[in-house]
């Protein structure tokens, strides 16, 4: 609900991983629609291909502008889930992996937390695990549910689709079982929730104004996501704001993950040294050219 929450005060918008977009009811409304098939449109163009989108009659899909790249194409009114993609796999593939990053960020805080009010969810933090859980969702995943809701001609479909379907469903089931392993070590609500149950928690939760009531227009805020915007309802004002670390204080850390593999989880070093190397590469950058040479650290008798 807050233009620029508390958790991105050190950030320009521009860094974040998303497109942070907001308004007073936390829906999806036409205008966002609008501009979201925009952005897709001018990639489109940039990328020299046009592409057929179909979707569905929600109140919020409301858009009579003609785009150069994209042709929209309604479902049938009333259409049933089986034949919509989304709801398919691949929404439920994505909110597995979001799910995932949150309970592993439950999990790791109650080492440190004193109580539930201890455990602490940014913005910032749903932002890098939306980004994250999409990029796990598989092209042989998205590719499945378009087969499974009748896109595909089963009289053409070959070898390497049906290798792909195989490759979807171990995805799928892959993740669930990770998400059901995870779930053993916490409780939701005071219960214990296998990953359907958990992943399916908040099914029924509004995403837009279903009544298609007028004052969704009045309601509806058009926020400009610039560096100068402020706002009085952060709803996470209480949190105290992280500092970002100096890159010489990072490096620092990665020496101490160093001593954390060496002794104790040697399968982390490659990754260490890879981080190692970036951190210190990027040091080196922003030290520029005229800087001191090691001979300036030699002085004659």
């Amino acid at each position: 609900k807050a233009a620029k929450p508390r958790c991105f005060k050190n950030l320009s918008m521009k860094q974040l991983p998303v497109i942070w977009r907001w308004n007073r009811t936390t829906w999806m409304t036409a205008s966002l629609f609008g501009e979201w098939l925009a952005s897709i449109n001018n990639s489109m163009i940039k990328q020299n291909r046009k592409i057929l989108l179909f979707i569905d009659h929600a109140p919020c899909h409301n858009s009579d502008t003609q785009y150069s790249n994209i042709t929209l194409t309604f479902f049938p009114p009333n259409t049933t889930l089986k034949l919509q993609p989304l709801d398919q796999g691949i929404i439920k593939n994505f909110k597995c992996y979001y799910r995932q990053q949150l309970v592993k960020h439950v999990i790791l805080s109650c080492d440190v937390a004193n109580s539930c009010d201890d455990i602490v969810i940014t913005a910032l933090d749903a932002a890098h695990w939306t980004k994250n859980a999409w990029q796990a969702v598989t092209q042989s995943t998205i590719c499945n549910t378009f087969r499974m809701t009748g896109f595909a001609n089963p009289n053409t479909q070959s070898e390497s689709s049906d290798t792909m379907i195989n490759n979807s469903d171990d995805d799928v089931a892959t993740a669930i079982q990770d998400l059901d392993t995870l779930l053993t070590h916490i409780t939701i609500g005071g219960l214990s929730l296998t990953a359907n149950e958990f992943i399916e928690i908040d099914s029924e939760t509004p995403v837009f104004n279903e009544w298609n009531d007028i004052n969704d227009n009045l309601i509806a805020v058009d926020a400009d996501c610039g560096d100068n915007i402020t706002t009085d309802n952060n709803e996470d004002d209480d949190m105290p704001t992280e500092a970002p670390p100096k890159l010489i204080e990072a490096m620092c850390m990665v020496r101490r993950l160093h001593v954390l593999a060496a002794t104790q989880q040697p399968q982390l070093h490659t990754l260490i040294s890879q981080l190692d190397s970036q951190l210190t590469q990027l040091f080196i950058d922003s030290k520029g050219v005229n800087q001191a040479t090691i001979k300036d650290f030699f002085h004659k008798k």
